[in-house]
């Protein structure tokens, strides 16, 4: 990421898409047992997922490959400062947690946790 300058989408233009087809051979030519593709255009991911035998796996890569991975937290919802924009979440976990914690620093303060049933007699 702080090589190409942050985080942002690779490979937009025809000659940056055949060059990461290309270089995408050449790492299955060299022995790799897949490839993750992440923040490419859906376009050139499925092109790189024909041109290959492995396996690909894509994170923002659109649907045309062959797996997908997405960071846990996203996917819970627990960050809410940076969201790109192909996380999708399934829960408002940033919210429960903070709704946990919060119950959780009450009950102590309040000396109703641990309660009897929590204790060692």
């Amino acid at each position: 990421m702080h090589k190409i300058g942050g985080f942002k989408v690779q490979a937009r233009d025809d000659e940056a898409a055949k060059r990461l087809v290309d270089h995408a051979r050449q790492l299955q030519d060299a022995g790799c047992f897949a490839l993750v593709l992440e923040a490419v255009p859906a376009s050139v991911a499925a092109a790189v997922t024909e041109a290959l035998e492995i396996p690909t796996i894509g994170i923002g890569a659109g649907s045309k490959v062959d797996g997908q991975v997405l960071v846990l937290q996203d996917l819970l919802g627990v960050n809410t400062a940076f969201r790109p924009k192909f996380v999708r979440t399934w829960m408002d976990g940033s919210t429960l947690i903070r709704d946990a914690l919060q119950s959780y620093h009450q009950d102590v303060v309040e000396r109703t946790f641990p309660n009897g049933e929590e204790s060692y007699s």
